[in-house]
């Protein structure tokens, strides 16, 4: 069985999860998503596997899959989209997740296989903390989810359903703005919500101006 793996090899998580295909001798292709502007493949492939990948994989590619395509979207089914992180932390989350579902002409859209949730403390986590912790959650349900694949055990169908609409990079963008009434308690929401490491945080335009937040 031949599998394909399409990932940010950004993170460090994508990488522990090549070593372990590795070490389990699977039969793989790996793709690194974060040196592509678009997803194109030639050979066939029995799985396809999109692991913290954010290019959209279209009909080309997965009409070359023989039996399924699933992405790992580090993210519950509350929080499809982009974002996911960050619309959690602003709504004060008490658990989060990853789930695992099948690639359809939409992101975040497809029938769900799994989801493996954690609880949080929002008072303790920030946005680094708890991208660190999603990230060992997605990669202890991939190697299983995976490991399941290899031995040829049938995928239960569950239960879950996506409760929204995927969050777009627009609604990112409105949510991470400050206003000028803002209460200094949205803004130090906000500030939680959207700050991490040297990306950009949250901003407010004023007169013609931008002005972003930095740590």
């Amino acid at each position: 069985m031949k599998l394909l793996l399409i990932s940010n090899y950004k993170h460090k998580v994508s990488r522990k999860l090549v070593e372990f295909l590795k070490i389990k001798k699977f039969d793989f292709y790996h793709i690194d998503s974060s040196k592509k502007k678009k997803i194109k493949i030639s050979k066939k492939y029995d799985y396809l596997i999109s692991f913290l990948n954010t290019l959209y994989i279209d009909k080309n590619v997965r009409k070359k899959i023989k039996i399924k395509s699933f992405n790992f979207h580090p993210g519950p089914p509350e929080y499809p989209g982009f974002g996911c992180y960050n619309f959690a932390l602003l709504d004060k989350v008490n658990s989060y997740g990853s789930t695992i579902h099948i690639i359809n002409d939409k992101f975040d859209n497809g029938e769900i296989m799994d989801v493996k949730r954690f609880n949080i403390s929002y008072k303790k986590y920030d946005l680094e903390k708890l991208i660190k912790k999603t990230h060992e959650n997605i990669l202890l349900q991939a190697k299983l989810f995976i490991i399941n694949i290899y031995k040829k055990k049938p995928i239960t169908k569950r239960k879950f359903k996506w409760t929204k609409k995927a969050y777009t990079k627009k609604e990112f963008e409105i949510a991470r703005q400050i206003k000028l009434n803002d209460s200094k308690a949205k803004i130090l929401k906000k500030i939680k919500a959207f700050s991490y490491k040297d990306y950009e945080s949250i901003f407010i335009n004023f007169k013609g101006f931008k002005f972003a937040f930095k740590k």
